[in-house]
């Protein structure tokens, strides 16, 4: 039993799960709240919302889903298992914040701080479950897939995606407003881009530290060398005094 506990992947698990809270929490209060939508599908999400009054926390299920499963084509089954715990409490937590109500003052009147609070909320948040294994949102399937196949970097995927739904945007907001929205995109995949290059450096090293364990050094080397060739002289010296001994023997009689 207590072998079992030991291999369920906690810390993954809080990792997703936070980052998926974080990403709700900033979504309601500066991206919702004050018109400063997002790229990629959680720009959809918003885009929706406003368009056909459709909560994030229905559409998210549905778009995120059906990408969340080509991605475990590339990523395998445990990512697919992360992605749907980010979805389950990105879509509980925002039904809750939606209940509660803003917990935030408006920053309409303080637009740079509302879009650079929104980017470093959506940033931290989807990076801390992709740190964790998992994706957030649809987007992050495609920005794994592609920077996975191509030399682009994740933050520049992002990137192009945000810009194609802010576009799409612009038929509920105003290009003012579209200008805040790209502060926070840029931030944001910046956020996510950083976290992201942590976590692949953190995972070479961790591959680096198990291949050292496992291969013996220079100095073990040696000593098994040693060991090997005086086990070799001694096993030669037991046959040599076996033989002195069986000729002494025929000597004898």
């Amino acid at each position: 039993m207590y072998t079992r506990l030991k291999k369920i992947p906690y810390k993954s698990i809080l990792l997703v799960m936070a980052g998926a809270t974080i990403l709700s929490f900033g979504t309601f209060n500066f991206n919702y709240q004050n018109s400063v939508t997002e790229g990629g599908i959680l720009g959809l999400l918003l885009l929706f919302k406003n368009l056909f009054n459709i909560s994030p926390s229905l559409t998210s299920v549905v778009l995120d889903f059906s990408l969340f499963l080509f991605g475990t084509r590339y990523f395998g089954k445990s990512f697919l298992m992360y992605s749907f715990l980010s979805t389950a409490t990105f879509s509980t937590t925002y039904g809750i914040w939606e209940h509660i109500g803003p917990i935030v003052p408006s920053l309409s009147n303080h637009m740079l701080a509302a879009s650079l609070l929104a980017g470093l909320f959506v940033g931290v948040g989807v990076g801390l479950v992709v740190l964790g294994g998992g994706a957030s949102c649809g987007d992050d399937v495609i920005a794994l897939v592609v920077s996975k196949l191509t030399p682009l970097k994740i933050n520049w995927v992002y990137m192009i995606t945000d810009f194609i739904v802010l576009a799409l945007s612009l038929t509920y907001l105003s290009f003012y407003q579209i200008f805040w929205s790209l502060i926070a995109v840029t931030v944001s995949g910046k956020v996510i881009g950083i976290i992201h290059e942590f976590g692949e450096k953190r995972k070479a090293a961790q591959e680096t530290d198990h291949t050292l364990l496992e291969s013996p050094t220079e100095e073990e080397d040696t000593i098994l060398t040693v060991n090997h060739s005086s086990t070799t002289q001694a096993d030669e010296m037991n046959i040599d005094n076996e033989e002195t001994l069986t000729l002494d023997s025929e000597t004898a009689s």
